[in-house]
């Protein structure tokens, strides 16, 4: 079943079965995420989805974490055939909590398993007069301290579109996407055809702003949401800036948080849209 959210200006679809993922994200009936392609299945067709209990890419599904060796296996090849990659929420069934008119509270829980640790994932969506609200809450349910880490992985309109952030760097990867060398790169990052990127982007020195010929979307990714990651494949319509907890395969290299036994983690991300002053 379909979730609506709408209020004057904003309208929101969201999914709970299909990852608990946005479908739309529409301001005065203008896209700001890339609409779900429904022709499409599964999540990478998605205008928007959270990644739990881990974002991008674990190397071979293999770590160790307080002494207890852990191997996934791939679990979704059409994005990485030899890695994990995005955790659990994004390919699961999520249980609708609470809905309101401009509001609605979903629910995934974890039975654990190859990922041995029980936890549950809460995501509350609200609109705002100009955007909306993302929140996302892990819970470790079970009795022994878990890693986690949390992202956010929205598709936007790549036409015109033009990113005005500065980082202080960024990961080189290998072919298939894992960081092998950090690189230092002060200033802004400017999205071009020519250019297809996907990697981690460090130092974020502002809000995410994206700009669009007759309107703007500021991103304000919680403090504990430090990594963007950008995705920017050639020859598509479309680009993904995620803000994240921690680099790809942090589990791995060090920067993904601990949550203990009974302990709740959440982040946010805020949506604002304005429209441009067409004088300027």
């Amino acid at each position: 079943m379909v979730i609506p959210l709408h209020n004057n200006d904003i309208a929101l679809i969201i999914d709970p079965q299909r990852g608990g993922g946005i479908l739309r994200f529409d301001w005065r009936d203008q896209p700001i995420f890339h609409p779900a392609r429904m022709n499409e299945e599964g999540p990478l067709a998605l205008a928007n989805f959270v990644m739990v209990p881990f974002s991008n890419r674990i190397a071979n599904g293999q770590f160790s974490f307080n002494g207890q060796s852990v191997t996934l296996v791939p679990n979704y090849p059409a994005a990485s055939a030899q890695h994990p990659i995005h955790g659990h929420g994004w390919t699961g069934q999520w249980q609708i909590v609470a809905k309101s008119e401009d509001t609605l509270h979903l629910r995934y829980e974890h039975p654990g398993g190859r990922w041995p640790w029980l936890y549950v994932c809460d995501q509350i969506m609200t609109l705002t007069p100009d955007g909306y609200l993302h929140r996302v809450s892990i819970t470790n349910t079970g009795e022994i301290t878990m890693p986690a880490g949390l992202g956010f992985h929205p598709y936007f309109p790549r036409s015109k579109a033009k990113l005005h952030t500065s980082f202080d760097g960024f990961w080189q990867t290998s072919g298939d996407g894992l960081p092998t060398r950090w690189i230092s790169k002060v200033g802004p990052y400017c999205l071009s055809d020519d250019d297809p990127v996907d990697t981690v982007f460090t130092g974020r020195k502002s809000p995410l702003l994206i700009d669009w010929p007759q309107h703007q979307l500021i991103i304000e990714p919680d403090f504990d949401l430090p990594e963007t990651h950008i995705f920017a494949p050639a020859g598509e319509d479309y680009f993904c800036i995620e803000p994240v907890s921690h680099i790809t395969d942090a589990i791995n290299r060090g920067g993904l948080r601990t949550v203990e036994a009974g302990e709740t983690w959440s982040t946010q991300v805020q949506f604002c849209v304005t429209e441009k002053d067409p004088q300027r």
